[in-house]
């Protein structure tokens, strides 16, 4: 029997998110950068932004600058704070950007290194998952539910054919990359979605 929530947890996906990945495909870390990012609903109308500075030369950090509208009182409340970034080196050369959390519970700071903070449903600060208690969609559905629906099969079939592309080298030193391993993953997947249907 497949698991079923109560009270299921908020989800990420729910979330409106910064992550490390976001600032650097848009070139956030070569010293001192400013710019926005902007959520648009499934219309394609805007429902929120955000101010990001983001420095690398006199301390890291990433600056967000925001307001939030209390939908009952119509009052705006400014937020202007910082994360603090740390870094670890590359195999290959280069330095990797973490995010520290910011938040803090029960007066203890969270400190955790994260690759991607969130801004859950009801509150003012970006945070981690593991201080907003956040779960993923798929773990709130039953697995025989995920797979009985044909929008699970092909989103496996698109993540298959996206992974297949991307690999450049299925080896190395005589063992599977992991590119390679989550592709095999994501075939026994298929095959399983397969059999179920």
């Amino acid at each position: 029997m497949g698991r079923y929530y109560w009270n299921k947890k908020n989800t990420v996906e729910d979330c409106r998110s910064v992550s490390i990945s976001f600032l650097k495909k848009y070139g956030y870390f070569n010293g001192r950068c400013l710019g926005g990012i902007t959520w648009s609903n499934s219309a394609g109308e805007k429902t929120a932004s955000i101010g990001i500075s983001v420095s690398t030369w006199d301390g890291d950090y990433v600056r967000f600058e925001y307001t939030i509208t209390n939908s009952h009182t119509g009052e705006k409340t400014k937020y202007d704070y910082e994360a603090q970034l740390t870094t670890t080196p590359c195999n290959y050369g280069g330095v990797r950007y973490w995010f520290i959390c910011p938040l803090s519970r029960n007066g203890v700071a969270c400190g955790r290194r994260v690759s991607k903070l969130y801004l859950a449903p009801g509150s003012n600060y970006f945070g981690c998952r593991h201080c907003y208690n956040l779960s993923y969609e798929s773990r709130n559905e039953s697995r025989l539910g995920r797979i009985g629906q044909m929008g699970y099969i092909l989103k496996v079939e698109r993540q298959y054919e996206e992974l297949y592309n991307k690999i450049k080298r299925w080896t190395w030193r005589g063992r599977l990359t992991r590119k390679a391993r989550k592709l095999y993953i994501l075939e026994q997947k298929m095959n399983q979605a397969d059999f179920a249907t």
